[in-house]
This record gives C-alpha cells, sequence and structure tokens, in this order.
C-alpha cells in the first residue's frame, strides 16, 4: 500500500496591508481569525526563511479544516517588492488558491454587496460552478461550488466555517524537475483520476487559448497543480525575487510525527535540494524550507496537537 502523501497545512502569503487583508478574507469568505505572531524577527527567523534580517508580523486565518490555515505575512525587513502590474497567472511562481464555498449562490451576492469585482460571470453548470478574482494584495483566487475530496477523507471539523481551502496551482517552467521535487522528493501522490481544470477555464483568469501541460497532486485532501504553458510562455522570476515579495510565499507540507518529517527532509537532502537548514526544533514543533531548483519553496512543519492553538491552527471566533 502507497503511503500517505503529507498534507498541505498552510497556504503563506507576504502583503503590504496587513489588516485590511486580514478582514477581507473573513468578511468575503468566512475565514476566521486564529491569533499571529510577532516572534519571526532575528537570526533564527532569517536563518528558517532564508531572508536577510527578517522581521514580520503574521496573522493566521483557518476555515473548515483540522491543521490548516492561511498565513498573512507583513514584512518590515527586508523590503517587499510589490507584485508586478502586469503579473499573469502563466508567470513562474505559484499563481493561485482555489477554495470550496458551501453556499456558492450567497457567497456571489456577499461578492456583490461588498464591491468585490469577479473577473468573469461565473461558467459551469448548477452545482459545479466556478468564478475567478483577485484578493487586496493581486493574489488570484477560483472560487467554487463543487467540493473536490479524496474518497477517504475524513469529516471535516468545523464546518460551520462555510469555506475550506481545495488547491493551490503553480506555474512551473519545467514540469518534469517539478515532478521530480514534489512527487519523488516530498511523496505527493498523482490524482490521475481527476481533472480540475480544463482549456476553456483559462478564460477565468484571462488566458484564454492558453496552451499548457499539467500535474495534478494529492497533498493528503488537498490538491496541488503544477502547471507548464506553452502559450503563452510566463515571465521568469526575477533573479533578485525573495518569498518576501508580495503575492503567495510558499506553502507547508503538515507532519505529526518528527520523524515523518525528518524522513522527507533526507530524502529532498538526498535528492540534491537544498534547505535553507536543517530543520528547527522549538520542543513542541519544528521547521524548515527546502527549496527545488526553479526557485520555489515548500515548508516542513511539525507540530503536536496539543500546540495547535498556539500556532494558529484552531480557528477563533470572529472578532
Amino acid at each position: 500500500m502507497q503511503a500517505a502523501s503529507p498534507p498541505l497545512c498552510q497556504v503563506a502569503f507576504s502583503v503590504l496591508d496587513l489588516k485590511a487583508t486580514h478582514r477581507w478574507y473573513q468578511d468575503l469568505f468566512g475565514y476566521r481569525p486564529a491569533g499571529g505572531t510577532r516572534l519571526f524577527f532575528g537570526p533564527l527567523a532569517s536563518k528558517i526563511q532564508g531572508l536577510p534580517k527578517a522581521s514580520s508580523t503574521c496573522w493566521w486565518l483557518g476555515d473548515q479544516q483540522d491543521y490548516f490555515q492561511l498565513e498573512l505575512f507583513q514584512f518590515r525587513s527586508p523590503p517587499v517588492a510589490p507584485l508586478p502590474a502586469d503579473y499573469r497567472p502563466c508567470d513562474i511562481g505559484y499563481s493561485m488558491v482555489g477554495m470550496y464555498v458551501t453556499e456558492f449562490e450567497a457567497w456571489l451576492g456577499r461578492a456583490h454587496s461588498l464591491g468585490v469585482q469577479l473577473q468573469t460571470e461565473p461558467v459551469g453548470p448548477l452545482g459545479q460552478r466556478r468564478v475567478c478574482l483577485r484578493d487586496p494584495e493581486g493574489v488570484w483566487l477560483e472560487v467554487l461550488e463543487q467540493d473536490v475530496r479524496r474518497p477517504d477523507a475524513a469529516p471535516r471539523r468545523w464546518p460551520e466555517a462555510g469555506v475550506a481551502t481545495r488547491f493551490v496551482r503553480a506555474s512551473v517552467a519545467d514540469l518534469q524537475k517539478s515532478r521530480r521535487f514534489f512527487v519523488e522528493a516530498l511523496g505527493l501522490q498523482e490524482a490521475a483520476e481527476l481533472q480540475l481544470h480544463s482549456p476553456e477555464h483559462e478564460a477565468l483568469w484571462g488566458l484564454a487559448g492558453a496552451e499548457c501541460d499539467s500535474l495534478l497532486l494529492w497533498a493528503g485532501d488537498y490538491l496541488i497543480e503544477l502547471v507548464q504553458y506553452r502559450q503563452p510562455s510566463g515571465k521568469p522570476l526575477p533573479a533578485d525575487s525573495r518569498i518576501s515579495d508580495q503575492g503567495l510565499l510558499n506553502i507547508a507540507l503538515g507532519f505529526r510525527s518528527r520523524s515523518a518529517l525528518d524522513q522527507v527532509f533526507r530524502r529532498c537532502e538526498q535528492m540534491g535540494y537544498r534547505a535553507n537548514s536543517r530543520p528547527v526544533s522549538f520542543g513542541s514543533w519544528a521547521v524548515t524550507y527546502v527549496n527545488d531548483d526553479q526557485g520555489f519553496s515548500v515548508e516542513l512543519l511539525f507540530v503536536r496537537p496539543w500546540f495547535d492553538w498556539f500556532m494558529g491552527f484552531v480557528p477563533r471566533k470572529r472578532g
């Protein structure tokens, strides 16, 4: 039997306006605040994140799912490069986040009342509609009426939240290199039975007629979609880019045992991938950031379940 893939436990953003963006995700989607920290600074934070003089404020958001969060960073240092005005989802990097909402029609009404601009009208038959928009920081989001889950997925812990993050999309320069990293090194599983997007969906994010190859992977009960565009070709990451630049920062894979994290970390090392540091342990949790050969950062995070509250994995009541 194939070992279970480590689940996605975190999608991280670098934002310019933490307070406004944090509130926007609550008001529009129903994400719930889950605490935060100002302790990510100094030499240890720089070592883990691979950033000079790293210093940030970090606030978390939870949805329906256990051991999952959106993580919003506002960096004080290093300087944050803004998302280019001409950014397209085919440009290299983490490009989109997808979420399922339990009441799609009500969500459309809420978006309208909040003055949110949708990129197109929703597409698809009733029960399978979807639509795209950009958040206040310019990140592309896709909202799904249909939930996409593994057949053996467990019931969600907080269904009353009304929203569940379902996938992260990344535009990559070389799909085979990405497969080596995400499948062979990190241990994600191919979702050959699914098709998350078809060519006509490219118009949802402004790339009508685009041609690409894709690889869809399970990360626990979440999906990672890797896409290599043939037409149009995406802009490469700038030579001086940092994960602290505005937009999607990285993703994290979650572990409930330190030995499981160490096993994946060792496999990444053996396959030649560079980490910013060896896993750093804080007793109740441990972390490292691993980098592939195309500029993608993936955090490996171990948290003991009893420490979830302190690490932002237990949603609070909305403030």
